[in-house]
């Protein structure tokens, strides 16, 4: 059956069975252009119903696809994978339960992301802990004109502060002990970087704020500058707009392409445009969620006792493709 699960809103298709596990993948074989289709305009498609409450039944359900679940590099949180046999599928970010995780679209800070997502609900949480999801279109829509015309013209840079017990250290991000890679890395993908010592690493990069999504043309408000904000950072910590954190304690930051300071209330700006769009949904064990990563932020809700949402990447894109970027 296929039906909206939302009444008045467009995400996320919902299209349930009670057929069991073996017959997602024959669905999405044997409909794979009303997928296709239905994933670009909806920019999200929930299956429910199909029975893939295991590592094993989600793996094989994503063998479907030509593109092979991709690894996360150039990490911005910590990820581990759910089994050996799986290669790259995760459990869904490890992080406090009683935390919220805000909107973003997966890696859209990074020069390479995936163009598609997928969750893959395990064991759902005993209260709380759903994937709050927001169409990116529709932030885009509801920024300040003004204020998505300054990212046009200026982009957006990204600062990460890389420490051992304050955020990530490098060698996680990286996913190596090696300073030569890092270096190889930075140097490829047009990545400013300075080692301050052995163990802290800062990292600055610029990129577009919005995109033109490939297949349906549309623009997208595709970008990390809300999540990586020092705003998000003092709100974590319980501070107000106008305390003062040092740089080193900040994460992450993100500034206005040429340098500029994000002001707050640009930022707060944002940061309603994402509330004003966001549904969710509880999950249920078995659920399968596709998201168009471009068109599609999400994030997650705090929650209480075990949680288990197992998800892939797959599909791999670039700036080399989206933009005038050229990658070395």
């Amino acid at each position: 059956m296929v039906e909206r699960l939302f009444s008045g809103n467009e995400m996320p298709l919902l299209i349930s069975s009670g057929k069991g596990a073996n017959s997602l993948s024959a669905w999405i074989a044997a409909n794979k252009q009303q997928f296709e289709d239905g994933l670009t305009h909806h920019g999200g498609i929930l299956f429910r119903g199909f029975g893939i409450d295991t590592v094993e039944s989600f793996n094989h359900v994503m063998k479907c696809f030509q593109s092979e679940p991709i690894p996360y590099m150039f990490r911005s949180s910590p990820r581990e994978e759910l089994a050996a046999s799986a290669k790259n599928i995760y459990r869904s970010t490890s992080y406090p339960q009683e935390r919220s995780i805000n909107m973003h679209n997966e890696s859209s800070y990074s020069r390479i992301w995936g163009m598609k997502i997928v969750f893959c609900s395990i064991q759902p949480a005993e209260q709380g802990g759903e994937t709050p999801l927001a169409d990116s279109r529709n932030v885009l829509k509801d920024i300040d004109g003004v204020l998505v015309e300054k990212f046009r013209q200026k982009g957006v840079k990204y600062r990460r502060n890389l420490l051992p017990n304050l955020g990530m250290p490098w060698q996680e991000v990286f996913q190596t002990g090696d300073k030569a890679v890092v270096q190889e890395v930075c140097l490829k993908y047009a990545i400013t970087y300075e080692f301050r010592n052995q163990d802290h690493l800062i990292i600055e990069w610029t990129k577009p704020a919005v995109y033109r999504h490939p297949v349906s043309g549309e623009e997208t408000w595709f970008n990390h500058i809300m999540f990586f904000n020092k705003f998000s950072r003092y709100a974590e910590l319980g501070l107000s707009e106008d305390d003062m954190l040092p740089d080193d304690y900040l994460v992450s930051d993100t500034f206005f392409g040429d340098g500029t300071v994000i002001s707050f209330a640009e930022y707060t700006e944002i940061c309603n445009a994402y509330r004003k769009n966001i549904v969710s949904f509880p999950w249920q064990r078995g659920d399968v969620l596709f998201l168009d990563n471009m068109l599609t932020a999400h994030g997650r809700y705090p929650y209480k006792g075990e949680r288990t949402i197992a998800t892939a990447i797959i599909e791999p894109a670039s700036d080399e493709f989206f933009s005038p970027i050229i990658l070395k």
